[in-house]
């Protein structure tokens, strides 16, 4: 999943047609911390993973690589209740894909 993640990065980041310093300078990360997620050295936090999704204007999940399949009753209202004390969505969504990331990373070890 590593790999992916690097791979999906780069892959967003050249159909953008950016170079890696613009979308470091973007998403207000260094160049060398990017090149070495590009490179499959450094599994990035959720919120660097946000930051680079939303510097290349696609969902957390395309990065991830991730299905976000439907949610239960429950998971519904617990997001509710979530969005009711000010969570938005972009959090909640970028949370979940980051869980699922974590878990299938934990799953390839």
């Amino acid at each position: 999943m590593k790999q992916s993640l690097g791979k999906q990065i780069k892959k967003q980041r050249l159909r953008k047609g950016m170079s890696i310093s613009k979308l470091a300078k973007i998403a207000d990360v260094s160049k060398g911390y990017l090149s070495s997620i590009e490179s499959y050295k450094t599994n990035p936090s959720a919120h660097i993973i946000q930051k680079l999704a939303k510097a290349l204007e696609v969902p957390v999940e395309q990065l991830l690589d991730v299905r976000v399949e439907k949610l239960d009753p429950e998971w519904v209202e617990l997001v509710t209740q979530a969005k009711e004390i000010g969570i938005n969505k972009e959090d909640i969504r970028a949370f979940l894909a980051y869980e699922a990331w974590k878990q299938n990373v934990k799953e390839e070890v």
